[in-house]
């Protein structure tokens, strides 16, 4: 929850520079969303406890299926609790913005040789097997995207609101942003055996490539492209 706490006060520094309104309700909302988030990829092998019917798994399938199911509880959710939402504003529609096709196919090549260079680079040669291929084409990009890109990203630009600017054709907002080091963060900073952990390089990197997903998500208007771009993109980089 570090990781969260650095976000918020970051937000209301902004705040206290005129630079965001803060929504304290939808504070909260994202807030509890984020942590029941947490708590679904990491307990959520208990809940759906594929590894004991399937025992040769090595892979979190239940924790990343118990994430998405939280993902379309809390859509299902807003479409209660908000009459006027529509799930095309928090980008599930198939439906692209006029001229994103091409700029978006070329940054997701991109994304894919920059994920290959850095592999062949940094990593250890190819190490993989059938599983865990089918788990890196299929859950990072349905799990993380619908969540980060999808509803965490329209909650957090309620409760964190400010003006947009223009990167490269897609309107980004602050909330978007912080988002962006939030998923940074998950994946640098980490507290385990009582110790914290940081890893600059991994902050960065993942840093990165979320600021990548979610232009992506902001020129297209949808979560296609970005689902599309992380499974490709994980899926790539075990092979070099």
């Amino acid at each position: 929850m570090i990781n969260v706490v650095i976000v918020a006060l970051i937000a209301f520094v902004l705040e206290r520079k005129g630079i965001v309104k803060i929504n304290f309700v939808w504070i909260m909302v994202a807030l509890a969303l984020i942590f029941l988030y947490g708590v679904a990829l990491f307990n959520g092998g208990k809940w759906i406890p594929l590894n004991d019917y399937f025992t040769d798994l090595q892979w979190n399938w239940g924790g990343k299926i118990a994430a998405i199911l939280l993902w379309v509880l809390a859509l299902f959710a807003l479409c209660l609790s908000q009459k006027q939402f529509k799930i095309a504003e928090a980008g599930f529609t198939f439906k692209q913005h006029h001229g994103a096709m091409i700029p978006s196919l070329v940054v997701i090549m991109f994304f894919i040789v920059l994920q290959l260079l850095l592999s062949y680079t940094l990593g250890n040669g190819p190490d993989y097997d059938a599983e865990e291929l089918w788990y890196q084409a299929t859950m990072p990009g349905l799990d993380e995207e619908p969540m980060f890109r999808g509803v965490l990203l329209y909650i957090v630009s309620l409760a964190i609101v400010s003006s947009r600017i223009n990167l490269l054709g897609a309107q980004i907002n602050v909330a978007g942003l912080l988002l962006v080091l939030l998923f940074g963060l998950i994946h640098g900073l980490m507290y385990n055996a009582g110790e914290f952990h940081f890893s600059l390089m991994s902050m960065s990197l993942t840093g990165f490539y979320g600021l990548i997903l979610l232009w992506l998500r902001e020129r297209t208007g949808s979560l296609v492209f970005p689902i599309l771009a992380h499974n490709l993109v994980n899926f790539a980089g075990q092979f070099v």
